[in-house]
């Protein structure tokens, strides 16, 4: 059976380059637009930070992108939460654009690979952390748009925690974001699997990520 195409969107460099490395991608569009890299079945795309950007970016993703069989959509990357710990890794459970008031519900998998929490989405970030649940800048532009390229199910947003109000944003690194997405590759690698598996109508046990 031919593997499902698997589409992640990120908002940084620094958030792509672990998952470029695990995955063995290559930059194919080095000049001009979004900064997209491949390998096999695997695609990934850097938007730049904000929902405009992250719409576009997935836009631009989904038009190139071979539409034959049913894709997965992930948005990759960190976030901020008022109180959970550092590195955690959370699916979004409920996304909430703050500046429209639009609310997406994300089809979570079955077998989830790490718990889930309420996402919402800010015009600008939250330094003061006010808000509940997990706050980023993409979700809400990344989330509708993918919808429009594979079915809602397939579709899901990851994140893992930089920030929080013990050891806030002012500061953080590249080096920081780097080093956390990079122990969060091993979840999405489940989480993509057990995506692959409803794709393909086999249920959602464990599967074997295949080959890219």
């Amino acid at each position: 059976m031919r593997a499902c195409s698997i589409n992640l969107v990120v908002a940084l460099p620094a958030e792509a380059k672990p998952v470029t490395t695990h995955f063995g991608l290559a930059r194919v569009q080095p000049d001009r637009g979004f900064a997209l890299y491949r390998r096999g079945p695997v695609s990934l795309v850097v938007t730049g930070p904000g929902k405009v950007n992250a719409a576009a970016g997935t836009a631009s993703l989904g038009s190139s992108s071979d539409r034959g069989n049913e894709a997965i959509w992930v948005n990759f990357g960190v976030a901020g939460h008022a109180e959970r710990p550092i590195g955690e890794v959370l699916l979004a459970s409920h996304i909430r654009d703050t500046g429209t008031g639009e609310v997406w519900r994300p089809n979570l998998p079955a077998l989830q690979p790490c718990p889930a929490d309420n996402l919402q989405t800010l015009d600008r970030p939250d330094l003061d952390y006010t808000h509940e649940g997990l706050v980023d800048m993409e979700a809400s532009g990344f989330f509708p748009t993918a919808c429009r390229y594979s079915r809602v199910e397939l579709v899901q947003v990851l994140k893992v925690i930089s920030d929080n109000r013990e050891s806030t944003a002012h500061g953080l690194r590249a080096k920081q974001v780097r080093r956390l997405v990079r122990d969060a590759v091993g979840t999405l690698e489940v989480l993509l699997a057990s995506l692959q598996a409803r794709a393909e109508g086999r249920g959602e046990g464990i599967a074997e990520l295949q080959n890219a």
